[in-house]
């Protein structure tokens, strides 16, 4: 390399520009792999999430709804009508559902903190209301919770009837054994 002459200032910028060519481009294949920061980020708004639920809801159905979860085709509709209603959002699938299963975390969650003693809905601004001790230990066992202490969440009542009876919670679950009972009655039954 030929070293020119001229003012530092000129030297240090070619000196940087030399630097950058030499370097590997901003795209390295490390981030091609990984996807860039702004592809690994949908940038959700309420919007957004309101026209998901409500897609989701539409599709609660048992054609496209089972025990665990949407079908694949079911999901493939979902994605796109929300890209028809949302043509700017150019979210993949696996990003709508990483979406859907963070709304319903955070519902999972909401429920559970609403269940706490001294701890209240603001039906208007779909808000908990706690006191801050209260929200410290709230903050301490849900970690994530933290957000919803000046965040509403609007769309709890929409997700409670899109999961609520759809997943096994423990509260009222129960195993019967009347069926495994009558059917070894039935078994000695026919052995006598």
């Amino acid at each position: 390399m030929m070293t020119t002459r001229g003012s530092p200032r000129l030297n240090l910028l070619k000196e940087v520009v030399e630097r950058h060519r030499a370097s590997p481009p901003t795209g390295s294949v490390e981030k091609r792999r990984r996807g860039s920061p702004k592809e690994d980020r949908a940038q959700w708004n309420a919007s957004l999430e309101k026209d998901l639920v409500d897609l989701l809801r539409q599709h609660a159905t048992p054609e496209h709804k089972g025990q665990n979860g949407w079908s694949s085709e079911a999901w493939n509709k979902i994605v796109k009508k929300f890209h028809q209603k949302n043509p700017y959002a150019r979210y993949k699938k696996k990003k709508i559902q990483q979406k859907e299963k963070e709304l319903k975390r955070e519902y999972k969650m909401i429920k559970e903190i609403r269940k706490q003693s001294g701890v209240s809905w603001d039906d208007r601004q779909c808000k908990i209301l706690a006191d801050p001790p209260l929200w410290k230990n709230i903050i301490i066992s849900h970690p994530k919770a933290g957000k919803f202490k000046t965040k509403g969440f609007p769309l709890f009542d929409a997700l409670g009837e899109l999961h609520d009876g759809q997943t096994v919670e423990g509260t009222y679950n129960f195993t019967s054994i009347k069926s495994s009972q009558y059917s070894t009655q039935a078994q000695l039954e026919n052995l006598g």
